[in-house]
């Protein structure tokens, strides 16, 4: 077919994106009217490409890469349904942000259609084929249009879900990499709310205020539970949309994920929440993110239970084998089991497929009987004296915040009392800045003034407010290691064993004294006391004074008094002059009479004229090859006379 599609149609204009208010609006009316022009500017984008005829609208959208701006951008920052918490509660920002978000889908619902008329018409697989291969649309901007749209617009998104997914085959290779890279993204978000939350990075600020912290800790849970429940609904609402995508979740494992990441993040969460006392802020959030969370891996499982209707073996072993992976996550497991009744599951397969090892069943059904079971009037106890633990650790908490601001006043008012720096602090909402400021300009209110500057400091310490102690358990287990109320028990066997008084002659008739006067004859020397002195080691002779002797030794026997004394191998330090200058003469007549020889002609001749002839032949010719062996190295010969000793 003929393409839709021409450069000469599109549109050469800019398009606008969208800016979410709470960046653009602060605390100023201006501020609020230049976002509304700006959003009118927006909507006016979405009415022209609406507009426009079905080839200078698919022309535009194809050529011009700024025309879906405005509908990526307002995608991305848009507030859904369940986030609407989050726009400025303002009657002028929310009508023209109903408008936005009505021009928004009305733009999506043109771009999915690929025919309008019998005139305008493209097959679905050229339309699809335009969006993919121009990333018009991509996988991320659909789980965006199902948190937005996803439950106002349900029927219509599974039909283009549906004809997406059939007419293009990227978008599966797509959705399979974009669930990698949400793995990927649990992972790093469990990573940073175990740092923010887990290790209190944010509880304790000694150079901020405590208003300044708790608004701090109150944005940084705020964003955390904004961020699980859009994420939750992003899962929830693309797997209702459109449930074959059950089949690639299941494939990467990501309810096992998802499982791992409840399991964690769910304790930090709602601990943070108690110690911040915001849990009837955020309880419909927390309570609508474990929902969803917990039917997203319930329909990641939708594709076994198909399977099982179909009567197959090995997916009813696969399903059992994916609930005993669940377990190891005990605080997802326990909601999972209470919304989706896995006894009953069980119990049911249990009966129509009895091939499968009965213990694995038996394992599965004592694992949830455990789980059901009602608390104890122990356990009881033990929830309540850990929810007086919670009180006390938020008590404490307090006081060391307390006691910190006082710290910072003090380093710079260190006369002041505890409790007048406290009382002060109460006044003016815990901010130590403002405290030393009106100190220091002496513009205390009449209310402070009347304290003692000397007053000491109140705290309210765990045992005063809430009387419990917080060493009460582990007293408790000191106690049961303690007990020995069973030697009361086994007293009486003990009793026939008990140790009884004999006398001295009972004693005597135990031992034979027929051998006790044998070695009374024999006497023993006593040994008389040894001196400590000569336990040590006794003196010894260095080893080299005892070479000297023997070598003087050598001496005596060696020589006599006649004879020069000599020692063996002596190595004089420097030799005798005497000897070198002897030797070296040995060496040059020894040269001399070989040079002499090497001269002499092969023929001997008696002549004295050949022999005259010879020496002057040899005197020439040592005085026209003089400059080329002169005595030019002077300081090496005396460097080797000074060495051989010779001077």
């Amino acid at each position: 077919m003929a393409a839709v599609e021409d450069k000469n149609l599109a549109l050469k204009r800019q398009f606008l994106g969208y800016i979410h208010p709470s960046k653009s609006i602060i605390d100023d009316s201006d501020q609020k009217v230049c976002w509304i022009e700006q959003m009118k500017y927006l909507v006016q984008d979405f009415k022209t490409l609406l507009n426009l005829s079905f080839k200078e609208f698919w022309s535009t959208v194809v050529f011009n890469k700024q025309a879906t701006m405005g509908l990526c951008t307002f995608l991305q920052e848009a507030a859904p349904p369940h986030l609407m918490d989050q726009l400025p509660q303002d009657d002028d920002v929310l009508i023209i942000y109903n408008e936005i978000d009505n021009f928004a889908y009305k733009l999506f619902k043109r771009l999915t259609t690929s025919s309008e008329n019998k005139e305008n018409y493209m097959s679905p697989h050229y339309m699809w084929g335009l969006l993919s291969n121009n990333n018009i649309i991509s996988i991320p901007m659909l789980f965006d249009i199902c948190s937005i749209y996803g439950q106002s617009y349900k029927k219509d998104l599974e039909i283009i879900f549906k004809e997406l997914f059939t007419c293009q085959k990227l978008y599966k290779e797509n959705l399979k990499y974009f669930t990698q890279f949400t793995i990927k993204c649990l992972r790093q978000f469990q990573h940073k709310i175990e740092i923010d939350i887990g290790y209190g990075n944010h509880m304790y600020q000694i150079n901020k205020t405590s208003t300044n912290t708790e608004e701090t800790d109150f944005c940084l849970i705020e964003d955390i539970i904004n961020y699980l429940l859009d994420m939750s609904y992003s899962i929830s609402n693309f797997l209702e949309i459109y449930p074959i995508a059950s089949r690639f979740f299941y494939q990467e494992k990501l309810h096992l994920e998802i499982a791992s990441f409840y399991h964690t993040i769910k304790p930090l969460v709602y601990k943070k929440v108690f110690v911040m006392n915001v849990m009837e802020i955020f309880k419909e959030k927390i309570h609508a993110s474990r929902l969803l969370l917990v039917k997203s891996v319930g329909q990641c499982l939708t594709h076994i239970f198909t399977q099982i209707t179909n009567e197959s073996e090995s997916a009813v072993e696969e399903y059992i084998e994916v609930i005993s992976k669940l377990l190891e996550y005990n605080e997802f497991f326990n909601d999972y089991d209470f919304v989706y009744n896995l006894t009953k599951d069980i119990r049911k397969f249990q009966k129509s497929n009895k091939e499968i090892d009965l213990t694995r069943y038996d394992y599965l059904l004592k694992s949830l009987e455990l789980i059901n079971k009602p608390y104890t009037e122990l356990e009881q106890k033990e929830l309540e004296e850990q929810q007086l633990e919670l009180q006390t650790i938020n008590t404490n908490i307090e006081n060391a915040k307390l006691q910190s601001l006082i710290n910072n006043v003090k380093d710079l008012l260190p006369h002041l009392g505890d409790g007048f720096i406290q009382k002060c602090l109460e006044y003016f909402d815990m901010d130590s800045e403002k405290v030393i400021s009106m100190f220091l300009e002496n513009c205390l209110p009449s209310e402070l003034t009347q304290y003692d500057l000397n007053l000491p400091l109140m705290l309210e310490y765990e045992d005063n407010t809430t009387g419990y102690d917080s060493s009460t358990k582990r007293n408790k287990k000191l106690a049961l290691l303690d007990d020995k109320s069973f030697r009361n028990e086994m007293r009486s066997f003990y009793e026939k064993y008990t140790v009884t008084e004999i006398t001295s002659a009972e004693l005597d008739s135990y031992f034979n004294n027929k051998y006790d006067d044998v070695y009374d004859e024999i006497e023993y020397v006593r040994p008389e006391p040894v001196d400590e002195n000569s336990k040590r080691r006794p003196d010894v002779v260095p080893r080299v004074l005892m070479e000297k002797k023997a070598v003087n030794k050598v001496e005596v026997e060696e020589f006599s008094d006649d004879e020069p004394q000599k020692l063996p191998n002596f190595q004089p330090f420097c030799e005798n002059p005497e000897e070198v200058r002897e030797r070296q003469a040995r060496r040059y007549a020894a040269k001399q009479s070989k040079k002499s020889n090497r001269n002499k002609p092969q023929v001997a001749s008696s002549s004295a004229t050949s022999s005259g002839s010879n020496v002057e032949l040899g005197r020439q010719r040592k005085n026209e090859n003089k400059a080329f062996c002169g005595n030019h190295n002077r300081r090496n010969a005396a460097r080797n006379k000074q060495q051989k000793g010779m001077f």
